[in-house]
Parts: C-alpha cells; sequence; structure tokens
C-alpha cells in the first residue's frame, strides 16, 4: 500500500509521495481489488534527508477494499493488504537499501476524501514525515500493531507507535 504519502503495503504505504485511492471494490465478486504502488522521488526538503530519496517498487501484490463508507459512497475507511517490497536510494551517493513493507493496514478518510490516517494491524509501512511532523522528520519504516501515522491539516504528520512499535530511519541507513 502506498502512500507514496505513507507505504504500507496491505499497509503501505511505500512510503510519502503522493495518496492514490481508488473507489469502492468490484472485482468480480470479490470485496478485493488490486492496489499498484508507484515509484516515487522523494525530494530532501519534503523528506529532511540531506538527500533526495529514490523510492522503487521492487515487489507489488497489494488489494484494497473500502469498509466504511459516507452517504455519498466516497470512502471512509479502506483495509489495504498483501506484499510490497521497496528499495529506498540515496540519489547522491547511490547507496540503497531493501524493505518489505508487506502487511495489513487500515486508512481513514474525512468526508472531502483526505486522508486522516494510516494504522498498521499487521507488518510495516513507510512514512515521509516531514518538516513539522511530530515526534520526529524523516522517511521511516515503521511497525508494530496500532503503530499509525495521522495526517494533519497543515501538512505535518503525526507518528504514534504501537506497543510494540519500531521504527527505522531510512535517511541515517542511506547517509
Amino acid at each position: 500500500m502506498r502512500h507514496s504519502v505513507v507505504t504500507m503495503a496491505a499497509g503501505v504505504l511505500c512510503a510519502a509521495a503522493s495518496l492514490t485511492v481508488a473507489g469502492p471494490a468490484t472485482a468480480q465478486g470479490s470485496p478485493w481489488t488490486p492496489y499498484r504502488s508507484s515509484d516515487a522521488l522523494v525530494t530532501a526538503a519534503r523528506s529532511t534527508c540531506a538527500f533526495d530519496v529514490q523510492e522503487t517498487v521492487l515487489k507489488d501484490r497489494e488489494e484494497y477494499r473500502t469498509t466504511a463508507s459516507y452517504p455519498d459512497g466516497s470512502p471512509k475507511e479502506q483495509v489495504f493488504r498483501g506484499d510490497l517490497v521497496v528499495e529506498f536510494t540515496n540519489t547522491t551517493t547511490g547507496k540503497s537499501v531493501v524493505h518489505d513493507l508487506g502487511g495489513t493496514g487500515v486508512y481513514a478518510f474525512a468526508a472531502d476524501g483526505t486522508p486522516q490516517s494510516l494504522t498498521s494491524q499487521h507488518g510495516p509501512f513507510s512514512a515521509t514525515l516531514p518538516a513539522g511532523s511530530t515526534p520526529m522528520t524523516g522517511i521511516y519504516v515503521v511497525s508494530g500493531k496500532g503503530t499509525s501515522v495521522s495526517f494533519n491539516p497543515d501538512g505535518s504528520r503525526t507518528l504514534t507507535l504501537g506497543k510494540h512499535g519500531t521504527a527505522i530511519d531510512v535517511c541515517a541507513e542511506l547517509s
């Protein structure tokens, strides 16, 4: 599941560029609809890394379904699940790391369609935390049931780790 905003497979968001959400699922009698994450270039200014980061999708078998809708039919909540493997590359040095972002996550949306939060039910997702985010900024691979990222109206994000949550600093890995 990707975020381009937040990346999570089945959760994820390849985390951090821009979120694209499709409408209600209609796949041949199945409530699940395939979802494909896109490669993304996360600029240094957006991620607060000291360099641009290229996110390249290596494996993507994600799917989603709408589990709650607003009266107009737009999604209120969508569950993403499946395999997602992403390579993160420092475009200045060429150094890269690969992370398995497969899992299950829940996106919550406001009535106007803007994302409110992404919460892990199982497995990791990546998240770009731009300037003004709390408790930190950068690109992170986070995991742990209940770990969530809230999308604030000012463009910042709030990361809350679940009870056994962890966070890997991708910027530090690529430095």
